[in-house]
């Protein structure tokens, strides 16, 4: 990486340069003063030696930038780019610029930079071209418009940028007259505008509008800086343009509010002073006088210790020197007692040094004694609040929006005893950082109900925590501020128990008690359900327990349950998983078998026969024991269930029959 030296005393211009030249790749060295300069130069070798060293011509310490540059161009080829403040006139006047290859004049524009150092590290990278001249590769690929006589008639060359803006290629330029490329009216104050910068050999600006080809007009700041030979004689003129027309109209509209600023100032509550870095108040604005301790008249002639406690001053004197070494706004609150009352004031301060001007600060002074009240209550009321969020025995949670980002803030007591979850483990956290992609998600999507509608929502949810899995009943609710929610509360009661009681009466109230079976009213339900649906064959089968009544009677009524009980575990053992098995009165069940045709219900027969002839095996089996089957089969839209419910009973009836017969 190619070094550059730069050897200035200004803090900002050299924090500006040094960020140019890191931006454009180059390793940057900064230097104070010349002597330190001459001194670390002879100690590296010639292939440590800079690129290039940018110098300021005024300098602190006995050597100037002048004479540095002078010693440094009669012992090292280096090329050197001047910084000045002065103007152009007094610049070009001194003949000790020939020390240097081209000037940049302050405050320093980052685009003449750019394209000043392109110049140069080209003009040390070529060998085809000789020291003042500038080859095309040097200038086609800038930015900004460039452009090169080689005689005050005659273009040498010109960039892309140049040559499009008149709607031309650039090898038209090359070596042309003036007065072939432009109109007669331009060539002529173009020419006369370089013979004088041949003749007086001073560099020239201006701010000039150019209509290009399209006949669009466009503003331009231009430069025109002479190329000497050895003799101090300009050889060649370089020229460049920058498009200014965007940053024209944001000035003229800056000088049309101008005025209106002042009024702005005079609106606001707060007082306004302009002071130097020694204290001395230089101006005061306010729209209330009588907010001053003084008249605007008599403040203008004090220091800013004169209105401070000693203890504030020591304060402000940090915050000055806080101010200047790491050049941003500072603020900072103070009290002063006035007329046995203490008041409370905000200070913000702010850096304006300018060139060539003393160290300037504004600060601005906002009374700020009803906020402060106002934060003492606000202490009190978050008091009672944490005391209450702390107690109370409801799961509550607090999130923070962020630009639509929704982070944990804080649980409370409660909450983190139920869950097992931690304030401090969550805290700042998304949903799913915390909980993992699947559950954060779907948790998000419930926050973001609330953040959308802008109201309170509430629904029950089941989470596995770390205390166990538990199902809550969570309410959320936006806190709005200016139209915008900033937090949501949430609250949680855990209902897990009230689940599962709800659960067992659901399932009680469609099941049978004593087989575990569903019952005759959910029977019914999916009867109706089921008879609209398109999703056909559907069977019925009805199955009637044979001899119930003289089990019964010579056994007693709980062998007449057993009886009844193994009859349901064969029904059970004997289906399906998608199909349905119900009991719908004292011995006798009915099944549904959704998409089943006559094959698939002959199946469920088999199996049925099969298991009550296994059962009839064993020794403890009642000798009796029998179950009649009959089914029917809805193949068609228009027939109901509940005609081929009929069917199936009186088939079952008929299968009864022929038992008896047996």
């Amino acid at each position: 990486m190619s070094e550059i030296f730069v050897v200035e005393d200004a803090k900002l211009d050299k924090a500006i340069i040094k960020d140019v030249l890191n931006e454009m790749g180059y390793k940057v060295k900064c230097f104070f003063k010349a002597e330190t300069v001459i001194n670390f130069m002879k100690k590296i070798d010639s292939a440590s030696l800079p690129k290039l060293i940018i110098i300021d011509i005024i300098l602190a310490g006995q050597i100037s930038g002048y004479q540095l540059a002078q010693k440094i161009k009669s012992n090292y080829n280096i090329p050197v780019i001047f910084l000045t403040g002065a103007s152009d006139d007094k610049v070009q006047d001194n003949k000790q610029l020939l020390n240097g290859d081209l000037f940049l004049n302050k405050p320093i524009d980052q685009s003449e930079l750019k394209n000043n150092v392109k110049i140069i590290m080209e003009k040390t990278r070529s060998v085809k071209t000789s020291k003042n001249d500038i080859n095309e590769n040097l200038v086609k690929y800038l930015d900004n418009q460039i452009w090169y006589y080689k005689d005050p008639y005659t273009y040498k060359m010109v960039n892309e940028s140049y040559a499009r803006f008149f709607g031309k290629n650039k090898e038209n330029f090359n070596n042309e007259y003036i007065f072939n490329i432009l109109a007669a009216k331009d060539a002529e104050e173009i020419i006369a505008e370089n013979i004088d910068i041949f003749w007086d050999k001073k560099t020239f600006r201006k701010e000039k509008w150019v209509r290009n080809f399209k006949g669009e007009s466009r503003l331009f700041k231009i430069k025109k800086t002479p190329i000497f030979n050895n003799r101090g004689n300009v050889k060649h003129l370089f020229c460049q343009a920058k498009d200014i027309t965007e940053q024209n109209i944001l000035e003229n509209e800056l000088r049309r509010n101008r005025d209106n600023l002042q009024r702005v100032i005079e609106t606001i509550p707060d007082m306004i002073f302009l002071i130097n870095k020694a204290g001395d108040i230089l101006d005061v604005w306010t729209e209330d006088e009588s907010q001053l301790l003084y008249s605007k008249k008599e403040a203008i002639s004090k220091n800013i210790k004169e209105f401070l406690s000693r203890k504030t001053y020591n304060i402000y004197q940090t915050k000055i020197n806080e101010l200047f070494n790491e050049e941003k706004p500072v603020t900072f609150e103070y009290s002063l007692k006035i007329n046995e009352e203490k008041k409370y004031y905000e200070a913000r301060m702010l850096n304006i040094n300018s060139y060539n001007q003393s160290q300037r600060i504004v600060v601005s002074v906002r009374d700020i004694s009803k906020r402060k009240k106002s934060n003492l209550k606000l202490g009190k009321i978050s008091r009672e609040y944490e005391t209450i969020f702390s107690n109370v025995e409801n799961a509550i949670f607090l999130i923070n929006v962020e630009n639509e980002t929704l982070k944990f803030q804080r649980l409370n007591t409660f909450h983190e005893k139920s869950t097992g979850l931690k304030t401090e483990n969550i805290k700042g956290k998304t949903p799913v950082e915390i909980f993992g992609e699947e559950l954060g998600l779907e948790l998000e999507e419930n926050y973001k109900q609330c953040l959308k509608k802008k109201v309170s929502i509430s629904y029950e949810e089941e989470l596995d925590l770390p205390a166990g899995r538990r199902v809550w009943l969570t309410k959320l609710t936006p806190v709005i501020n200016d139209g915008e929610v900033e937090k949501i509360v949430g609250t949680s009661l855990d209902i897990t128990e009230n689940k599962q009681r709800e659960k067992e009466i659901e399932y009680l109230s469609f099941h049978d008690k004593m087989t575990d079976l569903y019952n005759r009213r959910y029977f019914e339900n999916e009867i109706q359900r089921l008879d609209s649906s398109r999703r056909l064959p559907i069977t019925i089968i009805i199955a009637d327990l044979d001899n119930l009544k003289y089990i019964n009677d010579n056994y007693g009524h709980q062998k007449g349950d057993d009886y009844i009980k193994t009859a349901a575990q064969i029904i059970k053992d004997s289906i399906r998983k998608e199909d349905i098995a119900a009991r719908i009165g004292g011995d006798e069940f009915a099944l549904i078998l959704p998409q089943t045709g006559g094959n698939g219900a002959h199946k469920i027969f088999q199996r049925i026969k099969e298991k009550e002839n296994n059962y009839l095996k064993r020794n403890d089996s009642i000798e009796i024991f029998s179950i009649s089957i009959g089914y029917a089969v809805k193949d068609r839209k228009e027939v109901s269930l509940e005609e081929t419910f009929k069917k199936a009973d009186q088939k079952m009836y008929a299968n009864k029959t022929e038992n008896k017969k047996r």
